[in-house]
């Protein structure tokens, strides 16, 4: 069966002129180039234009939009490149898969294989003008609505699954099967059902099937290692996710995969090491500071908790148990002044917090500052009148004040 018979077994649309009341995605990490090609599409009369600086903000926005008609993304960027966006837009159940125009610069014919081999459907030299942008994105476009390409029915499939159409998306894939034999992708969708069924065994026995077919698959390692989480066989995900990040150690959502895992069953010094390569790889996203701060914090290494936590908080500023790991981080490392400014500015955001208020006034009882002491921890207890601990402290307070002026 050809390809083009395939598109018309599963009745696919292949509308070859695009919309341009849609949006188009632009991604790349220079803002002032993403405005530029905002700036030209709005002359072009496509005057919806969404904008992501990383290949990680474009996924998110690709698993949350309702519809975009096209992507537009640079091929070299921190966080997630252009090459890897799209291979993770291909298997993500929750990103939808549409035209991908991949720009790049000191264009030579193996950057272009690259590209074709990692499925982009047109390819944007750097740098351009008004003039090339649209030609491009029609092509992509009508490259991608082909009825010879099997990306749409890739497409249909993970639709069936997110449908959970199962017997459908079964059918799809083994026609995929048997019109891409050389691929482990076909493989690695019917693995996913398998798994999502609960059908673990079946579904281990299909990425076999797709290792056999390409080792190099990447994805393959990282279904493996979640159907080995839902087992409770722990050990062996963490080696399959770590696969994942030997054949894609740029990509920040193969580690994450690891850490998850590693941080709900309270490893928190694997968690470090496996964080610290993507660290040493020189990659920056907010997960990896959220994860580091975590796993420093409960090793009680104050000192990088510190310098993560305050990381963290750069992307959720108000997020109060950033906030309380970071007071009592300063705390720990002797900066009593840091610490409570840091409770401040808790109470600021929350008035009524008891974990500030209650670790504030532990605070000001070590400095020494037993009325103010005494005046929050009564705050607590009159707001929470069933917290014992306080009732406790706040009398061993009195006590010692009473003392104090006995004497």
């Amino acid at each position: 069966m050809t390809e083009e018979n395939l598109a018309k077994k599963f009745g696919l649309a292949t509308n070859e002129q695009i919309n341009s009341k849609l949006p188009i995605l632009v991604v790349d990490d220079q803002q002032d180039l993403r405005l530029i090609v905002a700036h030209h599409l709005t002359k072009l009369q496509f005057n919806n234009v969404i904008q992501a600086s990383n290949g990680m903000e474009a996924l998110d926005i690709l698993r949350s939009a309702k519809e975009i008609a096209a992507v537009i993304c640079d091929m070299e960027m921190p966080n997630m490149n252009g090459l890897e966006l799209i291979q993770e837009i291909r298997e993500d159940l929750h990103a939808k898969r549409i035209p991908f125009c991949l720009a790049m610069d000191n264009v030579s014919k193996e950057k272009i294989m690259l590209g074709v081999e990692h499925g982009v459907d047109e390819i944007l030299v750097k740098p351009f003008t008004l003039g090339d942008i649209i030609p491009k994105l029609r092509s992509a476009y009508k490259i991608f609505h082909n009825p010879t390409n099997p990306e749409p029915v890739y497409e249909l499939a993970k639709q069936k699954i997110r449908d959970k159409q199962y017997d459908e998306a079964i059918a799809i894939y083994k026609v995929l099967l048997q019109s891409t034999k050389k691929s482990a992708r076909p493989h690695v969708g019917l693995a996913k059902i398998e798994k999502e069924k609960g059908n673990f065994t079946a579904a281990l026995e299909y990425l076999q099937q797709a290792e056999e077919k390409n080792e190099n698959y990447v994805h393959l390692y990282s279904v493996r290692g979640d159907i080995y989480v839902a087992q409770q066989k722990l050990e062996q995900a963490i080696e399959q996710y770590k696969k994942g990040i030997q054949l894609s150690p740029l990509n920040p959502i193969r580690y994450l995969k690891a850490v998850e895992v590693l941080i709900e069953q309270e490893k928190y010094e694997e968690s470090v090491q496996l964080l610290q390569m993507a660290i040493d790889k020189n990659l920056s996203f907010p997960e990896l500071y959220h994860f580091m701060s975590q796993a420093s914090y409960q090793l009680k290494d104050y000192k990088n908790a510190i310098k993560y936590v305050r990381h963290a908080l750069q992307a959720d500023e108000k997020n109060l148990k950033y906030l309380n790991q970071l007071a009592i981080s300063y705390k720990e490392s002797n900066q009593p002044d840091e610490a409570q400014k840091t409770y401040n500015s808790m109470i600021k955001i929350d008035p009524d917090n008891l974990t500030a208020l209650f670790n504030k006034s532990i605070l000001m009882h070590e400095r020494g500052n037993l009325d103010e002491a005494i005046k929050i921890m009564d705050r607590v207890t009159k707001k929470h009148p069933d917290f014992a601990k306080a009732q406790e402290k706040l009398k061993q307070f009195e006590k010692e004040q009473n003392n104090k002026g006995a004497a």
